[in-house]
């Protein structure tokens, strides 16, 4: 399971990690980036060089090159997957109750 392996490669499962996985001509490499648009950035190169990619989000969460876009979506990363778009989520909650002045 991927949260386990990222788990595992930063010592810290609250650090943020998306792998990027490319397969090409029988080589196989794995990549690791802390946000989502840098992830999507590098696998859209890798997929252009003729590359099979995936990204695994910090939640496990696999996406294929044909969902990338929706990666970089609110609706496409969980609160785990991306704190910042929580956060906003939150604040614009609290201003929509009259919360924040």
């Amino acid at each position: 399971m991927a949260c386990d392996r990222r788990y595992q490669l930063n010592g810290n499962a609250d650090h943020m990690t998306f792998i990027i996985e490319a397969i090409k001509d029988q080589h196989r490499t794995t990549d690791f980036r802390s946000r989502a648009d840098v992830a999507v950035s590098l696998a859209r190169k890798l997929a252009t060089d003729g590359s099979a990619v995936s990204i695994t989000t910090p939640s496990g969460a696999v996406y294929s090159a044909d969902r990338f876009d929706h990666l970089l979506t609110h609706e496409g990363l969980n609160a785990q997957d991306q704190p910042a778009a929580a956060a906003s989520r939150a604040t614009q909650a609290a201003a929509d109750d009259g919360h924040l002045s």
